[in-house]
């Protein structure tokens, strides 16, 4: 069988690769909409792609941590510095650059320094809203002691995933007096899911029983059948299966497929949408708008967002300074 670390490199890189395709804007003038092919060639991933995203970062924290018999403080001090810096290093570049480049973003900002504080704690409407994710992920790996634990525990494992299941259809926002969302947490249920899905997926090595076309063909169906009646949840679910079943069999042939960047998905995620909206708002928007250039211009969008971070990343890991390194979630 393919080595599993093979194919979960293929599954990373194409997970960021669909996670730039979605951010990819490029602005229709007679509408002043985003492209209606930007929309339609990212729609059919959306159930999963963030999904699987999450999915990985708790399958990868059951391999790297949790297998491995890591500490808690030991985990939580590697977390703070490979989540938690990054984090608060680029608040402040997402605010610097909607202050510098005012008058070309979307939503320019105002600058005060309760605006700025905000941006560490809500993320909508404020220049951080891109790190969410990092938010979320931090809160996550807070329960590190429970997913220890759980994996120890065959019965309590399985009631977990039903309860996370379950608590997945909970709006917590609309329960609570408070109607800001913050540090993310009221939407943690939504991603908690699939954090854990992708912890048992490693633990029990569910990989080893789907890297079989037919399977692979099987979980396809179920995706679109399920993707086309709306079904809530289980439409994730069969889209990360799909995924996974997928690359296993494509790392048959090309285990390399996308190497050069799946070693860098936490630093294209950090860095994409900036160079993307370079793309955006002044190479399309303000020097070259032409509908006729429109694919040119989407792939360009797409490279620039995965190609550039993957360069600077590259760039930094050979910095001698660690603490700038560990800014870019490098060690």
């Amino acid at each position: 069988m393919t080595n599993k670390i093979e194919w979960l490199s293929v599954l990373r890189g194409l997970n960021i690769l669909l996670v730039v395709m979605y951010h990819v804007r490029l602005i229709d003038f007679s509408t002043g909409e985003n492209q209606l092919f930007c929309e339609y060639i990212s729609a059919p991933f959306t159930p999963f792609r963030i999904a699987l995203f999450i999915f990985i970062s708790g399958g990868l924290l059951y391999l790297s941590r949790i297998k491995k018999e890591w500490s808690v403080k030991d985990l939580y001090i590697d977390k703070a510095q490979r989540i938690l810096i990054p984090f608060v290093f680029f608040v402040c570049v997402y605010y610097l650059l909607k202050i510098v480049f005012g008058a070309l973003v979307k939503t320019a900002v105002t600058p005060s320094w309760g605006n700025f504080l905000e941006s560490f704690y809500l993320f909508p409407g404020h220049p951080s809203a891109p790190l969410w994710f990092l938010a979320t992920l931090s809160v996550l790996m807070l329960l590190y002691p429970l997913f220890k634990w759980l994996c120890k525990h065959h019965i309590a494992m399985i009631g977990f995933m039903v309860f996370c299941c379950v608590i997945y259809f909970v709006d917590f926002l609309s329960l609570s007096d408070h109607k800001e969302n913050y540090f993310y947490l009221f939407s943690l249920n939504k991603y908690l899911v699939f954090f854990f899905a992708g912890i048992m997926f490693f633990r029990y090595d569910v990989y080893q029983y789907i890297n079989r076309i037919p399977l692979l063909l099987l979980f396809i169906v179920l995706y679109v059948v399920s993707y086309l009646l709306e079904i809530p949840l289980f439409t994730s679910l069969m889209g990360i299966l799909m995924m996974c079943s997928l690359c296993l069999v494509v790392a048959r042939w090309y285990p390399r497929l996308f190497g050069g960047i799946s070693d860098y998905i936490f630093q294209i995620y950090l860095m994409s949408f900036i160079f993307q909206a370079f793309v955006e708002l002044i190479l399309w928007k303000k020097l070259c708008y032409n509908e006729s250039l429109l694919i040119l211009f989407y792939i360009m969008n797409v490279a620039a967002g995965v190609l550039i971070p993957v360069y600077i990343a590259k760039l930094v890991n050979h910095c001698p300074w660690k603490w700038l390194r560990l800014c870019f979630g490098l060690k």
